[in-house]
């Protein structure tokens, strides 16, 4: 069987991918994951076949601020909605169309953004399957980018989807029973895969982080996507972790240089990217932005949150994660260092945000890792492994 794999250049909606096509490949399917060319080398770098296609996210972005679309409202997911819809699909579509006529798949797997992917699949009449990257997108954020894709639908001689078509066939759904919404119109097809963890737990970490555990450890991340982790974002974080008796980890992603944040206190290091399959172990809290990716990474480990949300799906992950018990929330009008000071350690110190962490984290452990859902995957469409070479 052949799987192509269409994602969108963000590491946050990448990252989900890399599991199951491993799983994929193990079972003697051929994958191609066909994004655009700023995701090339992060994909080889996961062992995977790149085929390019679409846009890089600065450009899509670029494009989509300057759009009517976009100055029409000020929701938190608007700007990425107008750009995964009005700009990265067409872009898009005409590419993923010249990979299919020579990959032939038999099956799309695509993020749950990434819109020119199941149109391809309805033209050639394979299935099309989305995998969740977090919790479902808004049902108000469904209805406006299937609007605005529908001109696409029709210039490929086909109905529009409701959803945009994101549920046509299966939904893989990452997120635990304690913070699970209404599935909605995903809800017939929706099949649980255990979140993914970047790296590996035997992954090599830098010098001094083998000397930690004296103390306690807090992660801080803003996640990869720079309008939410500019340097300035950090500052009144590590001022208000500075004068904790603890080690402050922090990354500033891959497209950020570790000193624009400034001289540190000693306890207080800073890298671009560290696997958090080998650091979050180490860990004790977590403040980030509320992102998918490692807001549940932190929960898979049993590590209560401090979450500051800043746009996206941010707000929503936030506030299951709260209600959940597993964190505690700092919009960003409430953000100063000494409320950062005060919520930590209340994490610190409080074991029901831990107990609550925990109870997650053995839901976690509990839904299907990604071999399993592959395989229940592939039963339900009936479509049989290649034998390996």
């Amino acid at each position: 069987m052949r799987v192509l794999c269409s994602t969108t250049p963000m590491e946050g909606v990448f990252a989900p991918a890399v599991p199951l096509a491993r799983a994929l490949r193990a079972r003697g399917h051929e994958l191609l994951v066909a994004t655009a060319p700023q995701l090339r080398s992060r994909v080889e770098a996961a062992g995977l076949p790149f085929a390019q296609a679409g846009l890089n996210a600065p450009d899509a972005a670029a494009q989509a601020v300057g759009l009517p679309e976009f100055r029409a409202g000020a929701q938190p997911w608007r700007i990425g909605a107008v750009m995964f819809s009005r700009v990265m699909a067409p872009a898009k579509l005409p590419e993923l169309r010249e990979i299919a006529k020579d990959f032939a798949p038999d099956l799309v797997l695509h993020a749950p953004v990434d819109l020119a992917a199941p149109i391809l699949a309805a033209e050639i009449g394979v299935p099309s399957v989305t995998y969740g990257t977090g919790l479902p997108l808004e049902p108000e954020l469904i209805a406006a980018m299937a609007e605005w894709v529908a001109p696409l639908w029709h210039s490929s001689g086909l109905e529009p989807d409701d959803h945009a078509g994101l549920y046509r066939h299966g939904y893989l759904d990452p997120i635990p029973p304690s913070l699970r919404p209404d599935l909605g119109p995903a809800r017939a097809i929706a099949l649980p895969i255990r979140p993914a963890v970047s790296g590996q737990h035997d992954d090599e970490l830098p010098d001094w982080a083998t000397g930690l555990g004296g103390r306690p450890v807090v992660y801080v991340s803003l996640g990869t996507v720079p309008i939410f982790n500019q340097p300035a974002a950090f500052e009144p974080l590590l001022r208000g972790l500075a004068h904790l008796d603890a080690d402050i980890i922090v990354t500033v992603g891959t497209e950020t240089d570790p000193t624009a944040i400034g001289p540190q206190p000693g306890n207080i290091h800073v890298a671009q990217w560290l696997s958090l399959a080998a650091l979050l172990p180490r860990c004790d809290v977590v403040l980030c932005h509320a992102g998918a990716g490692t807001t549940l990474a932190a929960l898979t480990h049993g590590i209560p949150l401090l979450l500051s949300p800043r746009g996206a799906d941010q707000f929503p992950t936030a506030a299951a994660v709260r209600h959940a018990g597993a964190a505690r929330v700092l919009p960003p009008d409430r953000v100063t260092p000494a409320a950062v000071a005060e919520e930590v350690r209340l994490l610190l110190t409080e074991d029901a945000y831990r107990s609550a962490a925990e109870r997650i984290r053995s839901e976690i452990a509990r839904m299907p890792a990604p071999a399993a859902a592959v395989d229940e995957l592939l039963h339900r469409f009936a479509l049989e492994p290649r034998v390996a070479p």
